[in-house]
């Protein structure tokens, strides 16, 4: 729609500055929480690089094995920040995998609980900035469509601009869908004022995530159809991590 912005001559790339942002509003939201509910926050600062350098490396490596369905790569090439080869299931495997080694190093499940709350609300207030600016940045958009809810390329330099009915923008459904569920669960956390809430808000993110895919031109890769419906390796791996989230929610019932 309007990739970047240009000041004092340098073009600032909307999809730049929404990953920014996107940051600086985890680690506030983190931040803030952390000392609300006591938690230890020096903890989470000093192994964010390796919690970051451990999301980058399989979010990558995911994506390189869900698009080419093979586990060996051909080169470190696959690791490198050009190209644009970032992949959404990639980038789920990647956040997941990190805050469950992150949450290995608690021993009770209550720490545990209050964790994935801090993470959900974190990551939740991040996506609500994240998708609008990846729209704006022409990377998170969907399918080709003629409704009133269709976005249209904003200035010539915009890969929109070969769309001449306009395309779903994704990112912006997303980001509503995120605002919406942070409000539930917000809501819920205060009038039952229990501490692992989170779970059941990444449950419902990853069911609209669900939802959304027939709007979304994404590359298919393992294409099952049966009878009506047609599955993914986009369904799989989105239900995998639902189950997931409900094991550990049974799990962590316990105290310890």
């Amino acid at each position: 729609m309007f990739p970047y912005i240009e000041v004092f001559g340098v073009k600032w790339y909307m999809t730049g500055i929404g990953i920014i942002l996107a940051g600086i509003t985890f680690l506030i939201t983190v931040y803030q929480l952390s000392k609300k509910y006591n938690q230890d926050f020096v903890k989470f600062f000093t192994r964010l690089p390796v919690l970051l350098i451990s999301t980058y490396i399989l979010w990558l490596y995911s994506t390189f094995v869900l698009q080419n369905q093979t586990l060996i790569p051909t080169s470190f090439g696959v690791f490198s920040p050009y190209g644009y080869r970032f992949g959404l299931l990639g980038l789920l495997i990647a956040i997941f995998g990190s805050i469950l080694y992150f949450l290995s190093s608690f021993r009770r499940s209550e720490s545990k609980k209050i964790w994935i709350d801090i993470f959900f609300f974190g990551l939740i207030n991040a996506m609500v900035v994240l998708w609008v600016f990846l729209v704006l940045g022409d990377t998170f958009v969907g399918k080709e469509c003629q409704s009133w809810m269709c976005v249209q390329a904003l200035v010539a330099e915009s890969d929109l601009i070969k769309y001449t009915s306009g395309v779903y923008p994704i990112g912006i459904f997303l980001s509503i869908w995120a605002l919406l569920i942070n409000v539930l669960i917000t809501f819920w956390k205060m009038t039952s004022q229990k501490n692992w809430l989170g779970i059941w808000g990444f449950i419902l993110f990853l069911g609209v995530l669900l939802l959304i895919l027939p709007f979304w031109n994404y590359p298919a890769h393992g294409i099952i159809n049966l009878g009506l419906f047609r599955f993914d390796l986009y369904h799989i791996v989105i239900l995998v991590l639902i189950c997931w989230l409900f094991v550990l929610q049974r799990r962590w019932r316990k105290p310890y």
